[in-house]
């Protein structure tokens, strides 16, 4: 879960734990509702697989401070299977006020009644802290100096209660309750000497922003398997979106409440070669009312192969998804600025068209795809006349088009080859209240670069296992605006190495060595990441089979 709106922060989730990472691109609002606007991305937690409780614990620690630690407790015995697990992170990063600390617990039990039905609980809690610090350094030219005294935490907590049963006949259903506890802090209490900017001179105030919002809700998803080639899903989720948003220094806060109500429905056929999805969602939103979003996908196998082409696949999608306003921009945050009520979601029109290619007897796999999205009624804040405050309006329009070629396969028996080049083209078409000319219409968007590319080679053994890296960034236009005049953030290349060991059947030790060139980049204009940095430990396991 995300908060509402869609924003999500990547960077402050601990993976630990995690036994299936998922990425599924386009519009996915039919399905997922309101902010899969564009692509989701689930993650599961392992479940507790063995007989004899397992209990596996390792650290590992490198350069810039860094130290993690991590264990799990996890079993199956009869109808019950478990996975109890803590993780602690801690890093000092690079240059003052950098470091970063996160702290996760979490859990997935399940019980089966029968097996047709079953129960399972998960949890996940992370708290962090960061310093921000800030600095602006362009190419080793320090333009702004480090922020010693500002910080951000966050705390969340995700829990899911979830019923399946199985049947009666081809049936399927899942009734599932969830809550999502977002807390986050933004604190500066000193104005540092100092930290100037050419475009608005000093820019260091204290503020001591929070945001504390919780969804909680509750999802029924059934399916139904009329025939070996046609499968019905549908679903109903009630949701109830609550926070407070804005300054502790600046009272009072705002508050925001929806309470959102989705209908869906998906039919599945596979008729020979070729395999269709139509299906269709109503979401009521508390604040933008009533939106209906289709998605239609269409894939058809024009060769079946043999040793050299092992199959050919052409595929198409079309579809629309949603984005919901945060609740800062429907409710407002701050003296300065006036709710809206009126704002509608923002939307994407999504067409996708591709080919999925087996070669040499389905050892690789080669795939191309097409994507163009169209989004309207991008929100942007908007000053009003004569005045200090302003609110947030439906103004802009943009364009992002491009296409993607994945290639997948096997060397050898035990190594793995995965690449990936993406070309995306963006304009922007309507932006009337644009506050620099790096925003007006016709300048691509910020932070999207043309060229990107990736390459990892895996080797993995019966003792030991290495994968090595390799990605590069396109040049794309960034912008801090604050008055340095810089307009874009240089290309990169980045290699990364990993590798394990099995020293015994319990005992593992690895290593990952990231940036090994030592490279000095911008993923953000203005921020650089870290040089080389390497992180080695050792993994133990007790108990299990």
């Amino acid at each position: 879960l995300n908060e509402p709106g869609g924003r999500f922060n990547f960077g402050v989730i601990p993976l630990d734990q995690s036994d299936r990472l998922e990425f599924v691109r386009g519009a996915q609002s039919t399905l997922y509702g309101s902010d899969a606007m564009t692509s989701v991305v689930q993650l599961w937690t392992k479940p507790g697989t063995t007989a004899v409780p397992e209990l596996t614990f390792g650290a590992d620690g490198g350069n810039y401070g860094t130290a993690n630690g991590y264990a799990s407790l996890a079993g199956a015995r009869g109808h019950f299977d478990y996975n109890a697990f803590a993780n602690q992170f801690f890093t000092d990063n690079q240059g003052p006020n950098n470091q970063y600390s996160n702290t996760l617990q979490g859990a997935n039990v399940g019980y089966s009644f029968t097996p047709d039905v079953a129960l399972r609980l998960r949890l996940r809690h992370y708290n962090n802290n960061t310093g921000v610090q800030n600095e602006y350094d362009f190419n080793n030219s320090v333009l702004l100096p480090p922020d010693l005294d500002q910080h951000a935490y966050q705390n969340d907590l995700l829990a899911s209660v979830q019923l399946t049963v199985a049947g009666p006949s081809r049936w399927q259903h899942s009734f599932t309750g969830f809550e999502y506890l977002h807390r986050t802090r933004n604190v500066d209490s000193l104005q540092e000497p100092g930290r100037t900017s050419p475009a608005f001179g000093n820019i260091d105030f204290p503020f001591n922003n929070i945001a504390h919002i919780n969804r909680a809700g509750f999802e029924y998803q059934g399916n139904y398997v009329e025939r070996s080639w046609a499968q019905t899903t549908f679903g109903y989720r009630f949701e109830d979106e609550n926070g407070f948003v804005g300054d502790l220094d600046s009272p009072p806060l705002s508050h925001g409440l929806r309470l959102n109500h989705d209908a869906y429905a998906q039919q599945f056929f596979s008729l020979g070669r070729l395999s269709v999805i139509a299906g269709g969602r109503f979401v009521h939103n508390g604040s933008f009312g009533n939106r209906g979003v289709p998605r239609v996908a269409l894939g058809y196998q024009i060769l079946r192969g043999g040793d050299l082409f092992s199959g050919t696949r052409l595929r198409f999608s079309y579809a629309t998804g949603i984005k919901e306003p945060l609740l800062e921009e429907s409710f407002a945050a701050g003296p300065f600025v006036l709710p809206n009520p009126n704002l509608k979601p923002e939307t994407n029109r999504a067409f996708e068209a591709g080919f999925q290619q087996g070669l040499f007897a389905g050892r690789y796999a080669l795939s191309g795809t097409y994507f163009n999205n169209l989004f309207s009624n991008q929100i942007e804040f908007g000053s009003l006349p004569n005045s200090f405050v302003g609110q947030y309006v439906n103004l802009n329009q943009a364009l992002a088009h491009g296409a993607e070629l994945e290639l997948h396969g096997r060397i050898r028996p035990r190594l793995a080859l995965d690449g990936s080049y993406t070309y995306t083209s963006t304009q922007i078409l309507s932006a009337p209240q644009a506050f620099d000319p790096l925003l007006a219409a016709g300048q691509p968007l910020l932070r999207r670069p043309k060229h990107l590319g990736s390459l990892l080679f895996t080797y993995t053994g019966q003792r030991w296992g290495a994968d090595l890296g390799g990605s590069f960034v396109g040049p794309r236009a960034d912008s801090d605006f604050l008055g340095f005049g810089i307009t874009h953030a240089a290309g990169y290349s980045l290699v990364n190495l990993g590798g394990w060991y099995r020293l015994t059947s319990r005992i593992t030790a690895y290593a990952n060595l990231e940036n090994v060139l030592n490279q000095s980049y911008n993923e953000v204009v203005g921020y650089p990441a870290l040089g080389a940095n390497i992180r080695a430990g050792m993994r133990f396991r007790i108990g299990g089979e």
